[in-house]
């Protein structure tokens, strides 16, 4: 496989997403235990980045920490604290050091799509 070449900036991306589907197999990625998992960071406007998790299991699934649970409290806040953030510089690296593959991978979502 082809060395990726480094990322400089992130200038036009609202979100970058690590894929996790090693372990993910159609027939089981809903509530068969072979499910696929993501990290999201998302540009917040004072150029931090929000980290976010997600799977595709159908159950109870915390973005915050990234647990099979539900901590979100009747006030709209996470019972296991807040989302972390990052700054652009420790994304960047971040992305240089992940290693793709077809299983893992990254994906970027720009301004306008």
């Amino acid at each position: 496989m082809e060395k990726a070449k480094k990322i400089k900036s992130l200038e036009g991306i609202q979100r970058v997403r690590f894929n996790d589907f090693s372990e993910y197999d159609s027939e089981k990625s809903a509530n068969g235990g072979a499910y696929g998992f993501w990290t999201d960071y998302t540009r917040l406007e004072n150029g931090m980045w929000e980290v976010s998790y997600g799977t595709t299991a159908e159950f109870d699934f915390c973005p915050v920490c990234g647990s099979f649970d539900d901590h979100r409290l009747e006030d709209g806040t996470y019972e296991c604290g807040e989302f972390q953030t990052v700054s652009e510089e420790e994304l960047i690296e971040e992305i240089n050091k992940f290693v793709e593959t077809d299983d893992e991978f990254i994906e970027y979502k720009g301004e306008k799509q």
